[in-house]
């Protein structure tokens, strides 16, 4: 922005446009702003954009998950910031062609030990119902007073494309030392491959578990 000093006889100076005034003791002077070389970024540059942009492309997604899961553990900071950091050092995978995520080492929450020991998954087609069972540590269970955690079993369709849902969870939640939860699922339209994820928060607020990856299904 140019500034006129003294009215409109005074001298001009800043930038207006394309050309910046100049005030000397030998007068006032009129410049072209000089022109800034647009330079190309470099392999380095360009490989860390992309690693950024296939990791942020799903904590975006996933941010109300990751609000909830990395709420104590990210504290003072933000919790998008902290699952973004955490998961670039720890889940991708780089391949010929870009970055691809390590989903067994994704993150959805992070905090205490996850104390599932065992596990298993079944898909009921007919009642349109997904039922996970657990056997836990008791160990773990004491140790951090966590047996009234509530369970979040998360679904998550990582290759989405605009897909009907791009994340399925429970609405109904059932404590750590219950051993068993479900969701109901919506009928798809087409077969969709979710990633699935638990893991276990404090009824009323504070601490969580880590989340667990247990593995794909196809709905």
């Amino acid at each position: 922005m140019a500034i006129i000093k003294n009215g409109v006889n005074g001298t001009v100076s800043g930038k207006a446009g394309s050309v910046v005034f100049v005030s000397t003791k030998t007068g006032n002077y009129v410049r072209s702003l000089p022109r800034v070389k647009k330079r190309e970024p470099t392999p380095e540059q360009l490989l860390s954009r992309t690693r950024f942009k296939t990791m942020r492309s799903h904590i975006s997604m996933l941010n109300p998950i990751i609000t909830i899961g990395y709420k104590a553990y990210s504290y003072p900071k933000r919790a998008y910031d902290v699952a973004m950091s955490y998961n670039l050092n720890h889940a991708l995978i780089q391949e010929e062609n870009g970055f691809v995520v390590d989903w067994q080492k994704f993150m959805i929450a992070k905090g205490s030990p996850n104390p599932i020991t065992s596990y298993t998954m079944d898909f009921d087609q007919e009642n349109q119902v997904f039922l996970v069972t657990w056997e836990y540590d008791p160990y773990l269970e004491k140790k951090f007073d966590m047996g009234t955690y509530d369970s979040f079993l998360f679904l998550y369709n990582a290759t989405y494309n605009g897909a009907e849902y791009p994340f399925l969870t429970n609405e109904a939640k059932n404590s750590l030392i219950t051993g068993r939860q479900n969701i109901d699922i919506p009928k798809h339209k087409k077969q969709v491959t979710y990633e699935v994820y638990i893991f276990f928060v404090e009824s009323y607020g504070g601490g969580n578990t880590d989340s667990m990856h247990l593995g794909n299904i196809k709905i």
